[in-house]
């Protein structure tokens, strides 16, 4: 699990596993449903960035796995 530590962003990640939607890409259809696959293990090369921002989400319908950043996950409440 990501600890605030490993996390510099401060950014809200989804766990791992978590079922929801892509919200405000214009490339992805908003209806696909997708799951939390994993995270990296480290987003960009120093100095400029800090930590994880980005989450790998597999969609259920096709497959496709695609590494976005995590405010653009949006989870679906049971």
């Amino acid at each position: 699990m990501i600890t605030p530590i490993a996390n510099f962003h401060h950014s809200k990640l989804p766990a791992p596993g978590a079922l929801g939607h892509i919200i405000g890409l214009s490339t992805i259809d908003p209806q696909h449903k997708c799951i939390v696959s994993h995270y990296p293990l480290c987003d960009n090369v120093l100095p400029y960035s800090l930590g994880i921002h980005t989450v790998y989400v597999r969609f259920l319908d096709d497959h496709e796995i695609i590494r976005i950043s995590g405010i653009w996950f949006r989870e679906t409440l049971p």
